[in-house]
């Protein structure tokens, strides 16, 4: 019995087929080495410059990737949700160490196993090596994307952005809770915490958040009402 056959239980459909195909012709040599992991909220599991000696596959939670190059600056530049690969883009591209720091947004689940088992197989699996690939090229367009997005956009135009992809990826019925601090959204916008404020009090007091305790409450009619405003701005939304 190995490590993976514990977690099927806790996919969801969508990870659950994923991952299935992901690991259709995968050895059972393989199998057997995967290591089930579950690690706390905000646990940094990942470093930048560190030797990348791990492969991890994202199987329950949320990730978020850090920069922290440009001080005092702290730029959560992207999120990560169910079924993700960590580890393996330094492997194909032949680095020897993590190109950025990694950390749980919630709890999280894993399966890890090493870089040099992760390499046998991968490199002897058409279909893995297709499928990881095509991920990591998507995950790619889609920062550089953003990235050339926030070179042009202001603050508040930086946040509703944010928002409205935090919906898209989040949402449950026809609404998202926000729980997150000021202090993280100025991270996932690259903003000061100053500007993240004064942001969302001029949103809440326009009608497009809801503020209930700590939490901010974005509905799918204000979501559609972000996608509007930014239309101008951005062409694809």
């Amino acid at each position: 019995m190995s490590e993976l056959d514990n977690v099927w239980r806790y996919l969801s459909d969508e990870s659950h087929r994923y991952l299935e195909q992901f690991l259709k012709n995968a050895p059972r040599w393989l199998l057997e080495e995967f290591q089930e992991v579950v690690l706390s909220k905000d646990t940094e599991f990942v470093t930048e410059n560190d030797p990348a000696n791990t492969v991890y596959i994202l199987l329950t939670g949320v990730v978020k990737a850090t920069d922290l190059r440009v001080f005092p600056v702290v730029y959560d530049f992207i999120r990560f949700y169910p079924v993700e690969i960590f580890g393996a883009m330094e492997f194909l591209l032949g680095e020897e160490t993590y190109k950025t720091t990694l950390i749980t947004v919630t709890t999280s689940r894993f399966l890890k196993l090493s870089k040099d088992q992760f390499a046998k197989w991968v490199l002897n699996d058409i279909n893995a090596l297709k499928m990881f690939t095509a991920s990591m090229t998507k995950y790619l367009l889609e920062q550089c994307r953003k990235e050339r997005l926030f070179m042009f956009l202001q603050g508040e135009e930086r946040v509703l952005l944010f928002l409205h992809d935090f919906y898209e990826k989040n949402h449950s019925a026809d609404k998202v809770i926000i729980d997150m601090s000021r202090n993280d959204l100025a991270k996932g916008t690259a903003l000061s915490v100053r500007t993240v404020n004064r942001t969302v009090k001029e949103l809440i007091k326009e009608g497009f958040l809801v503020k209930k305790g700590q939490k901010l409450i974005l509905t799918f009619e204000k979501y559609n009402e972000i996608k509007l405003r930014l239309a101008d701005k951005v062409d694809d939304i």
